[in-house]
């Protein structure tokens, strides 16, 4: 009972918000939330209301007072189609105790059968009674849902933690017809490109803007760098190692005009932001977004669940209809598109300078494990990186961390020794993945993941939580170790595995770097050739 105390406030304030007049309970506990959700409907003054329930097992069917309009036996999930439609529809105690193809196979159906949403509450780590305890791996995840609309939050406890998804309804949206691409390879040409900046701060997905700029620029293209400010001399950033030969113009643009008064001149538009794109719809020129994904693409709405008329909803499902070129950085990427607004894109993955990030001698007396990235995203899960580094020195392994971050992260309590590298050069960073003896990832969800190919570029072993867009290029035993996510104790033990067999790690950092190859700029920078060609060509002539 202690669970239903723990989140009965956030389920109220979801109801409150959401104000649905029928609701279908789906769940094992008493009638503790059908009191819950019927005290909300008085609240609210709502005299005419449904509170219909599905019981998954022999619990309390209800208390006398009849908080439910209806209580229904657990087959009724297997004639979804039958069911009548609900305002919201609340899930809890299922998800975990059935197979997630099972659970998304519901979910499917149950997404038509609601106006406002399906709220699901699951722990990260559901009960194994295989262990007579908790999994040690989290079964659900944002990646598990990129083929829906939804919302996430993770409800932080002492005895577990609890996550939060918010399913909306499915929207049917009509495909497209800018989607249609020449099959056929068209003439390549010179091009002139304009690219527009989202800014400045230090992340891959900039990098990645940057050294396509640059590499279009050594194939022969003119390319124009455009960012709004009225700060700044320059689109590079300081923190970049591109000069300003690498790109033929950098136009600022002031913050009180449009981008479109200042781009001329070019055949293409492409945009490093997809909440640029309303600024482009009447753009005479070809517009083309390289979605990188945001946490937002993944639920993440910065710490918060959203309501079913929440304006960023609609504004993202506007600004992603918008009759732009789509080219996405992953599969991942593209599922997440296509489940969320029926786009279809192009796949034009991100990549990596194999001649900037190469390997070099290790000479590390103790071994060095590097992580890298800001500690204040929570998706990087630098907390359970901490919690896996201190399990594994407190096991007996030996080593030493070094982490490059944007921020100091101001650690304490940390039993090993570790050195934080805040706001690094580009050259420093390349040094940091060379010298490494392993480089670990931790992230819950990522769309084309820079610091892994990075490192395994460096000749450096990765081990790897599966996050989703990482699979682009990580293969589990041939360039790296994945684990799953939340699995601390397998993280663990390919830690130990590689410090103890260096061969392993040798292995492993060779065919990460033939990999690593594969992702070049100079071959990836053709396939983007390819791409923004059959866009110019298909503007032409639509």
């Amino acid at each position: 009972m202690d669970i239903i105390f723990q989140i009965s406030s956030m389920v109220e304030n979801i109801i409150m918000g959401e104000a649905p007049a029928s609701i279908l309970e789906i769940s094992a506990y008493d009638s503790c939330f059908g009191r819950l959700f019927a005290g909300c409907q008085k609240r609210m003054g709502n005299e005419k209301y449904v509170i219909d329930r599905i019981v998954l097992n022999d619990a309390d069917p209800g208390s006398p007072d009849h908080v439910y309009t209806n209580i229904f036996p657990l087959d009724l999930l297997e004639r979804v189609d039958s069911m009548q439609n609900y305002d919201f529809i609340f899930i809890a105690h299922l998800f975990e105790n059935v197979h997630p193809d099972v659970a998304l196979g519901l979910l499917e159906k149950l997404q038509y059968k609601i106006t406002k949403q399906i709220l699901i509450i699951t722990p990260e780590y559901p009960n194994d009674p295989r262990r007579n305890g908790k999994s040690n791996i989290r079964k659900y995840h944002p990646i598990t849902f990129l083929d829906f609309d939804f919302s996430y939050y993770m409800y932080e406890s002492p005895g577990n933690n609890w996550q939060f998804y918010s399913i909306f309804k499915k929207q049917n949206h009509d495909f497209l017809n800018i989607d249609l691409l020449p099959q056929n390879r068209v003439d390549k040409k010179q091009l002139r490109v304009a690219v527009v900046m989202p800014g400045k701060y230090l992340a891959g997905g900039a990098k990645a803007l940057l050294h396509f700029m640059k590499h279009l620029t050594r194939k022969g293209h003119i390319v124009k760098a455009y960012l709004r400010s009225d700060t700044d001399s320059r689109v590079i950033p300081d923190w970049s190692e591109l000069t300003d030969s690498d790109i033929h113009e950098q136009i600022i643009v002031p913050s009180n005009s449009l981008f479109l008064e200042y781009i001329r001149d070019v055949d293409i538009i492409i945009a490093g932001l997809a909440l640029m794109l309303p600024e482009f719809k009447n753009s005479p020129l070809p517009v083309a977004l390289w979605e990188q994904g945001s946490e937002m693409t993944y639920g993440d709405f910065y710490g918060r669940l959203i309501f079913s008329n929440d304006t960023i909803r609609k504004e993202l499902s506007d600004v992603y209809r918008l009759p732009v070129y789509l080219l996405a950085v992953s599969e991942t990427i593209r599922k997440a598109l296509k489940g969320k607004y029926n786009r279809d894109s192009q796949l034009f993955p991100a990549c990596v300078d194999v001649d900037f990030y190469r390997p070099g001698n290790k000479n590390n007396t103790t071994p060095v494990i590097l992580i890298v990235g800001h500690p204040m995203l929570k998706f990087k899960r630098f907390n359970f990186a901490l919690h896996v580094l201190e399990t594994a020195w407190n096991s007996g392994c030996r080593f030493k961390v070094h982490w490059a971050c944007q921020a100091d992260p101001r650690l304490s309590n940390i039993s090993f020794p570790i050195e934080c590298f805040v706001m690094a050069s580009q050259e420093k960073l390349a040094s940091l993945y060379r010298e490494a003896d392993i480089f670990i990832s931790t992230s819950l969800y990522e769309s084309f993941p820079l610091p892994p190919i990075e490192a395994i570029a460096s000749g450096t072993a990765v081990v790897a939580v599966d996050s989703g867009g990482i699979r682009t290029y990580a293969a589990h035993g041939k360039n790296c170790l994945l684990v799953e996510q939340g699995d601390a104790t397998s993280m663990v033990r390919a830690i130990r595995y590689l410090l103890d067999h260096p061969e392993r790690r040798e292995s492993l950092a060779k065919a990460g770097r033939a990999t690593a190859l594969d992702y070049s700029f100079e071959r990836v920078t053709e396939r983007l050739e390819e791409c923004i060609n059959k866009i110019v060509y298909s503007h032409a002539n639509r």
